[in-house]
């Protein structure tokens, strides 16, 4: 590469094909000061653990961080969220093989909600606290498994116009257990009510409010 600008189209098929495709790099002939903030955010609900999901996010989130650190993006966070939001590694410091397994020691996936709105907040707050060039773009990976309750999706698109306004690009990676196609996202399906009060069924996706997401079932 010749420079540490992101090509910020090809970060989600960077993610897609297994972190082989790495030309993510704008061509640049002069230094550049900027310096990325990425946070990896990793769903800590009850959830994860009863769809065969964590051992996926684990891997996910070590394949994320090492990723990160070789390319050298610049400030990697990494913080939990379920009932709230918990920082496991701040940005000011150098992120490390013994500081990616206190942040997995601190993964229990035994809280019983999934907030995610109240992450993205918390989010906003600690990518704001934390100074930094509001002009450079910033990363939020969310490694989930995508099961959003449906009374927060209005005020998940609201935090997103937030943060697209605030250049800071949001991607779930939604992340399954192994031979999980039943309960795939694709494939679940929930009820909902029209305006004289009668039941349907509708895809879980449809209506989805976050608009870059990648449906991840296996990490070799």
């Amino acid at each position: 590469r010749t420079g540490k600008r992101i090509h910020m189209k090809r970060v989600i098929p960077y993610i897609a094909s297994g972190y082989r495709k790495d030309k993510i790099w704008l061509r640049r002939t002069k230094p550049a000061k900027r310096n990325y903030r990425v946070v990896l955010a990793v769903d800590n609900s009850q959830s994860m653990k009863q769809g065969g999901a964590a051992e996926q996010a684990l891997a996910g989130l070590a394949t994320l961080a090492r990723g990160m650190t070789q390319l050298e993006v610049g400030q990697v966070g990494v913080c939990s969220f379920g009932e709230d939001m918990k920082l496991l590694h701040p940005f000011d410091s150098t992120f490390t093989q013994d500081n990616g397994a206190s942040c997995v020691a601190n993964l229990t996936f035994e809280e019983t909600r999934t907030r995610t709105a109240l992450c993205l907040e918390s989010v906003l707050k600690l990518l704001s606290d934390s100074g930094g060039d509001v002009a450079s773009l910033q990363l939020v990976f969310l490694l989930s498994d995508g099961r959003i309750e449906r009374d927060s999706r209005s005020k998940l698109r609201r935090l997103i116009r937030e943060m697209t306004e605030q250049n800071v690009l949001l991607v779930l990676i939604v992340v399954q257990g192994k031979g999980a196609q039943d309960g795939s996202l694709v494939k679940m399906k929930e009820v909902t009510f029209d305006t004289k009060g009668r039941p349907k069924m509708k895809p879980f996706l449809e209506d989805y409010p976050i608009p870059y997401y990648i449906l991840l079932e296996d990490i070799q």
